[in-house]
């Protein structure tokens, strides 16, 4: 496993606790309440530590169609339980985005994206 795909497995075992169907990438079809990983911007840079860099992630959540209160209210509750599991286990939380509506599967879902960033080091024999 590559040290990229090692990273988005432990960010979604972090969010474990949530009720969310998680997936490491950009599913074809988003069961909701869901929420997946995906690269952020810029995905990796260079740290001021030589051969440490840092990667980039976003990670999506999304809240099942309702009324906009509901859906409100549940999208603070998951943003602040995944801020809670994210810096528990070391993950920096650069930023979380204004949430804006999106259509999952033929329905609305409010989101919202977590931008996470951790440091690493790509070591040879570990981009299989």
């Amino acid at each position: 496993m590559s040290v990229l795909s090692r990273l988005r497995q432990e960010l979604v075992t972090t969010l474990a606790g949530l009720d969310l169907n998680l997936y490491t990438h950009v599913p074809g079809r988003l069961a909701l309440p869901g929420g997946f990983v995906m690269a952020g911007s810029p995905y990796i840079e260079q740290e001021l530590t030589f051969a440490t860099r840092t990667v980039r992630f976003d990670v999506i959540i999304c809240t099942p169609q309702a009324d906009n209160a509901t859906e409100t209210g549940a999208l603070d509750t998951l943003i602040g339980a995944a801020l809670a599991l994210l810096e528990t286990e070391g993950w920096l939380v650069e930023q979380v985005s204004q949430p804006y509506q999106m259509a999952f599967n033929n329905s609305q879902g409010l989101v919202a994206a977590i931008t996470v960033t951790t440091p690493t080091t790509f070591t040879q024999g570990e981009y299989k």
